[in-house]
């Protein structure tokens, strides 16, 4: 019997990881896998040990491991493999498969596009000076930033903005401060503010909306629109059900 865990990486605000859980029940409810759970990294309970025991427990053979993470940062590129060796050491008649992130799947430009739009539904035209913020975390491992790249540039390509461009919470340049003020520099009037963040944790809820106000602060005549982050969305279960497939569980 195949199985799905998605590790998200949890948050110290409470709740914050239901998007995730409510969409291990989407994948079962679509037949992706008979089993699919998820667990956290940090904070938040279950574990990933204690996800993938629920699994097994429930017979699964096949595990599919999906990182519920935007981009390969250090965690899934370093960590999550030996974390999963471990476990396959423990369970040695379960075939362990570790999936990619959720990367710039066409998908993730379609559901940050959603997010704009419902901030701004004219998505830039009726404002000649109106610029798009790809609000993300970002990651030492500075290759593994081009996604966000792609991302923004796919925005680019279906929006109106005079401008689009990507600003870093943490590790990466430019910062989300420096971004504004760059845009600002360049002539922006008014600014789409998005946060490309997959939970609503202490960044969405608490750092953002303090940059923002900050930003208000230092630029006065500057018009902040701010979206939601990419939260809950069936089309992840689509995506993650196309890795599924691909993987050959």
């Amino acid at each position: 019997m195949i199985g799905i865990v998605l590790i998200g990486h949890g948050s110290i605000k409470s709740a914050s990881g239901g998007a995730m859980i409510r969409l291990t029940a989407r994948l079962r409810e679509r037949g992706v896998a008979p089993v699919a759970e998820a667990g956290f990294l940090n904070y938040s309970r279950p574990t990933l040990a204690e996800a993938i025991e629920k699994c097994i427990n429930q017979g699964v053979e096949r595990l599919f491991v999906q990182p519920y993470f935007l981009i390969d940062g250090v965690y899934v590129q370093n960590d999550l493999a030996g974390e999963i060796a471990q476990h396959a050491a423990r369970w040695p008649n379960v075939r362990f498969v570790a999936g990619r992130s959720f990367g710039d799947h066409p998908l993730m430009s379609a559901i940050a596009l959603d997010r704009v739009r419902a901030a701004d539904p004219s998505l830039g035209q009726s404002h000649k000076e109106s610029a798009l913020l790809l609000m993300a975390h970002g990651t030492p491992l500075a290759e593994a930033n081009a996604p966000l790249e792609r991302i923004t540039g796919r925005l680019g390509v279906a929006t109106d903005y005079c401008r689009v461009t990507v600003g870093y919470l943490d590790c990466n340049e430019p910062t989300i401060p420096a971004a504004i003020d760059g845009l600002m520099e360049n002539g922006t009037s008014r600014l789409v503010a998005l946060p490309y963040f997959l939970h609503r944790g202490r960044h969405v809820r608490d750092d953002l909306p303090a940059l923002l106000a900050e930003a208000r602060q230092r630029h006065p005549t500057l018009e902040i629109a701010e979206a939601d982050e990419l939260g809950y969305d069936l089309r992840l279960a689509e995506l993650i059900a196309e890795r599924v497939k691909n993987e050959r569980i």
